[in-house]
């Protein structure tokens, strides 16, 4: 059947008129109307088109829309220009200046507008058509009209000089800085900088992986700035963005020479380096090659994660000689190194030494099936068989599902297409085991390079494909595994001209496609014409004569369709005839899929049956392309709605519309939409799921309103939010006083509101809203609502209603909870603290007005927000505890802008006898956190030795009192540390606890701090031999059957020097220290070497409790 009508420009009447020009073109769909209007507008005779267009221009709003676009087609500047001050016509006209030349002048003055949404707009504009200097002149004057915010805005349309003079001026959200970090990627990487270095965040109320990702964009739009990142915040460079620094490695290499030993090597994305990387790398001298390599490591982050693994080589060592590849990772392994960096670390190796060195790995091991499957992946592969195949047989699921994965990425580290197919034959106990063993070695099967793919055999895909699919524990994320294995290969083997195995594979994908566990869509298969007709060609006479098989592959196959005649005809006979109405639709979204002949098709279908346009295929190229023929499924919906082959019983249709399509249909058509959609929303039969779609999709402020006041709730909801996509301000009344109602209605006429607010003036909104929020008889929920829009209109009027709320005798709790983080930006205004501080013991305040988001409070007033929370906890008393805690919390976390205040009041806390034990340790904590600091070491050795003071004080009470509190201090410092930091007030403090006679609490932190010292790589002889002296006489001052002061990583070798110490002292004090880590340690590492001959040692050690003692630990000998 033929494509909708093409037009040629028709005979021009004298004059020209609207209603000519719609009985010319309006029975065109809206592609070939389009065209066809601009190739008439730009044919027009410039007396012609002037009469015209004063015509149109004084018709009703479609005609006006249609007079500029016959402008923009015709390049008439002045009509566009003067378009941009219609509120009409603005946005369009906007679309268009991105591509037309428009005077700046009109421009300039849409970017200062009084109304917020058109500034916005604006600034997108600039950015898009790439006016640099117009918002370059126009920055000042917006963040002196608008504000910092406003500022950031139009800084996404300048060059990165104006960038990077405004920036530190502004206040960026995360997805401006998005934007700048494509266009000024120095200014960004200079802005994380300096927030990183302040303490408060590289970018303040963000989350870390939303850090990441800028920092990836910075590092591949400028090395330089990516650069500058690594020398100033090296933290902040994720491993891709390390890789993409490498395309300057010597600049690299400078940067890591100039950063202390002690800090970590830069990680790399693991897989192969780009080329352009490797080119640059390879320039390199070997000896700084090597050093580079040493400097970087390859590291895989979900290493110790069930899921698929990538097996990969470090990139950079194995561009090394063999000598210097096992010597960098010795070291790693000496070095303490983790899972995630070892392992691309220890697959570079030559075989013999990754033999080696794995082995040793594996000894250490233990039993862990997660790390001996880690391991056992980097073997070459006849050794690591036999290792995995002995945990996939073993009884405990766990081991099963780490073996068969990690035998699998083995076999694909190992490269060899035969040996890969071999393994992946002998994975059929998988298969036949459990849903989750089963699923994960599917997983890992599906992400294989495509070589190795091509080389499975087809029985073995067959076996997997029916075994999984007949299971009945499968589930929906193991087919998902299952289809993307098989797709990969019917793909792989069709690019590599393998026709008959991709045929072959996608029959098997069929019996994926048709489970009905599996959820989404079809998709079709990337193939070629070939590949798509021998596929069709294998499909049996038989076959072909069941549409449950067919249908799938031809869902495969739709975009071949209109090359395979036979199969062309069957689809569609399918569509035409089949009785089941959800196979006629599957059948009818496959025929349309042909690009070419797409909407010709879908004509067909909808003269066929106007039901097709249910389905969702049929129905988008119904409303975005093929609008001429709307009128005619419009109609036969009808009132009973509509009905005939995908929708046997006539129900209500109200199909969700993208509310933007309606601009391609013409006046006519959007009025019989609106029509039909407010019927169904009224219409009380009807089911109100259908209801609600029907008003949502309504733009006729009439229809709306009517609906709004008598439709039950969810339908007058979605009414009501659907208002404030007209724009229509004046609704504005009538939404308040909906939103005045509460509830859902209240709270989507609330919504509404705050969508319309943007294109009113700065000013407006205020005076609309803020009697809402001083009508203490409003609903709770509404009187929010307003509070949060008040708080995100800036300026001074918006924040005196909201202080007149705040005042609002018997406000809610709630609604000062709204306008709570406003006032917070405002907190170095003491009327504003009073405020707060009035009603911060309310926990909804509470939890707002205390907080640890860094993006809480602008810059400029960290450090008074600093001291508010300083003030406020020496006020808290005993009633106060919550509130006590989080405060302490708070100012460790906002310490950063005044340190001296926020440690001082910390330390405070531990003297007031007024906090409980839950308080003062929490502040204690902290502040050894900090211990390193001087201006928190300070304050805390200060406390500490008022403590000690107050232990002599001739009041018995007062004593107790004071040591107690000592003796908590200490504990806390010993508890709250992590294992591996070091502790340097460890000294100070032992000597105030032992001058009080605490000595096992001293015992208890010298042993913690010894250990944590040791681990950090200093021996630290001073706190061994302190700690000795205290226990040798008096070894019960240093219990260890409860001691958790420190906890086992990758290395407990680290401990082994100080073990050996402790053995050679000779006295029973050490030689019981010395056994307990031997003790702890062996049991962790399943007694491997060394930590077995540790224990015989100590069985010949002076002390006879000790020698019993090591004779009682370690393996049970046999007789």
């Amino acid at each position: 059947m033929a494509g909708p009508r093409t037009h040629q420009t028709p005979p021009q009447p004298e004059p020209l008129t609207p209603a000519w020009l719609t009985a010319h073109f309006d029975a065109l769909p809206f592609p070939a109307r389009s065209s066809a209007l601009a190739r008439y507008a730009r044919a027009l005779a410039p007396d012609a088109y002037a009469a015209l267009k004063r015509a149109l221009d004084a018709g009703d709003p479609d005609q006006r829309h249609t007079a500029l676009f016959l402008a923009v087609a015709r390049r008439d500047l002045e009509a566009v220009a003067a378009a941009l001050a219609d509120p009409l016509l603005r946005r369009r006209a906007l679309s268009a200046a991105i591509r037309l030349p428009v005077p700046e002048q009109a421009l300039a003055e849409l970017a200062l507008s009084e109304v917020r949404a058109v500034r916005q707009e604006t600034y997108r504009v600039l950015r898009l058509s790439r006016r640099t200097d117009l918002a370059d002149s126009l920055v000042a004057r917006v963040h002196e009209r608008h504000g910092c915010q406003e500022a950031a805005y139009l800084l996404t349309a300048c060059s990165p000089p104006t960038v990077a003079q405004w920036l530190p001026a502004c206040e960026p959200p995360s997805g401006v800085l998005g934007t700048l970090a494509r266009t000024a990627p120095m200014a960004v990487a200079e802005h994380l900088a300096h927030g990183h270095a302040s303490g408060r965040g590289a970018q303040p109320g963000s989350s870390p992986r939303a850090t990441r990702h800028l920092t990836e964009a910075v590092a591949e739009r400028d090395p330089a700035a990516g650069l500058l990142l690594l020398e100033r915040a090296p933290e902040l460079i994720s491993p891709r963005a390390a890789v993409s620094l490498l395309r300057r490695p010597a600049d690299v290499l400078d940067i890591l020479r100039r950063r202390t030993a002690a800090d970590e090597c830069l990680r790399l994305a693991a897989g192969p380096l780009p080329r352009a990387v490797l080119r640059a790398v390879r320039t390199l001298p070997p000896d700084d090659l090597v050093e580079l390599a040493t400097r970087c490591c390859a590291y895989r982050p979900r290493a110790h994660r069930l899921g698929r693994q990538g097996p990969t080589r470090d990139p950079l060592l194995v561009l090394l000689p063999r000598g210097e590849r096992r010597r960098i990772v010795e070291a790693r392994i000496n070095g303490r190194t983790g899972l995630p960096t070892l392992q691309p670390s220890l697959a570079a190796l030559a075989t013999e030494d990754r033999i080696e060195l794995v082995a040793a790995q594996l000894r250490r091991a233990g039993e862990s099936p997660r790390s001996v499957t880690r391991y056992a992946v980097a073997l070459p592969l006849d050794h690591a068989e036999p290792i995995l195949r002995e945990q996939a047989e073993q009884h405990r699921v766990h081991h099963r599902i780490h073996a068969w994965p990690a035998l699998l990425a083995c076999a694909e580290l190992h490269g060899d297409p035969q040996e890969y197919a071999r393994i992946v034959a002998s994975c059929e106990r998988a298969w036949h085991d459990q849903n989750d063993v089963r699923r994960f070695a599917l997983e890992q099967l599906a992400g294989a390079p495509p070589r190795l793919l091509t080389a499975v055999a087809e029985g073995v895909l067959r076996d997997a494909t029916l075994t999984t699919v007949q299971s009945r524990d499968t589930t929906e994320r193991t087919l998902a595994a299952l289809e993307c294995w098989l797709r990969r290969t019917a793909e792989a083997a069709a690019v590599r001209g393998e026709n008959a195995r991709a045929a072959y594979t996608a029959r098997l994908l069929c019996d994926v496609l048709n489970d009905p566990r599996r959820t989404g869509g079809p998709v079709p298969l990337r193939l070629n014409t070939e590949a798509a007709r021998e596929t069709w060609s294998a499909v049996t006479d038989e076959q072909r004569s069941r549409a449950e098989y067919f249908m799938p592959l031809a869902e495969l196959l739709a975009p071949h369709l209109a090359e395979l005649p036979a199969f062309d005809a069957l689809v569609r006979c399918t569509a035409e005839e089949h009785a089941d109405p959800d196979m006629a639709a599957r059948a009818a979204a496959a025929w349309i899929a042909p690009a070419g002949s797409r909407e010709s098709r879908c004509a067909e279908l909808l003269r066929l049956d106007p039901s097709f346009a249910d389905v969702p295929a049929v129905l988008h190229t119904l409303v975005e392309r093929r609008t001429d023929l709307l009128d005619g499924a419009l109609a036969a919906a009808g009132e009973e709605g509509l009905r005939g082959r995908t929708r046997p019983r006539p129900t209500p249709w109200a199909p969700r519309i993208r509310p933007g399509t309606t601009g391609r249909w013409l006046p006519s058509q959007r009025r019989a939409w609106y029509a039909k959609a407010a019927g169904i929303a009224a219409d009380t039969w009807a089911p109100v799921r259908t209801r609600t779609d029907a008003a949502a999709a309504l733009r006729d402020p009439d229809l709306l309103l009517a609906l709004a006041d008598e439709a039950p709730q969810p339908v007058s909801a979605a009414a009501l939010g659907a208002l404030g996509e007209t724009g229509r301000t004046d609704l504005l009344p009538v939404l308040l006083r909906h939103a005045g109602t509460g509830g859902a209605r209240g709270r989507a006429a609330m919504a509404s509101v705050r969508r319309l607010l943007d294109t009113l003036p700065d000013g407006e909104p205020v005076a609309l809203l803020a009697p809402l929020l001083l009508e203490p008889t409003a609903p709770v929920g509404t009187r929010k609502e307003v509070a949060r829009a008040l708080g995100a209109i800036r300026g001074g009027q918006a924040f005196a209603a909201l202080l007149a709320g705040w005042d609002l005798p018997r406000q809610h709790r709630d609604v000062r909870a709204a306008m709570a983080g406003t006032l917070l930006r405002a907190i170095d205004d003491e009327d504003v603290v009073q405020r707060l501080w009035d009603h911060v013991r309310e926990p909804a305040v509470r939890d707002v007005v205390i907080t640890a988001r860094s993006d809480a409070v602008p810059r400029e007033a960290h450090a008074a927000y600093t001291r508010f929370l300083a003030n406020l906890l020496d006020v808290c008393g005993e009633d106060d505890e919550e509130l006590a805690r989080a405060v302490c919390s708070a100012l460790h976390s906002w310490s950063a802008a005044d340190r001296k205040t926020a440690y001082t009041a910390l330390a405070a806390t531990v003297l007031a006898p007024v906090h409980s034990d839950c308080v003062w340790t929490l502040g204690v904590a902290h502040l050894a956190r900090q211990g390193g600091d001087e201006r928190a070491s300070g304050p805390l050795l200060e406390v500490l030795r008022t403590l000690l003071a107050r232990t002599r004080d001739e009041k018995p009470h007062t004593r107790a009192w004071a040591l107690r509190r000592l003796d908590g201090c200490a504990a806390a410092l010993c508890r709250f540390p992590a294992a591996s930091d070091p502790l340097p007030l460890a000294d100070p403090v032992a000597e105030i606890l032992e001058e009080a006679g605490l000595f096992a609490r001293s015992a208890r932190l010298l042993w913690a701090a010894a250990l944590a010292s040791v681990r950090n790589g200093d021996p630290a002889p001073a706190l061994r031999e302190r700690l000795l002296r205290l226990i040798e006489d008096r070894p019960e001052r240093l219990p260890l059957d409860d001691d958790h002061t420190f906890a086992l990583d990758n290395d407990p070798g680290a401990l082994l020097g100080f073990v050996r110490w402790l053995r050679e002292r000779g006295t029973p004090a050490a030689g019981r220290c010395a056994l307990h880590l031997v003790n702890r340690i062996g049991h962790t590492t399943s007694w491997q070497e060394p930590w077995l001959g540790e224990a015989e040692a100590l069985r010949a050690h002076p002390d006879p409790d000790t020698v019993l003692a090591a004779l009682l630990t370690g393996p049970a000998p046999k007789p």
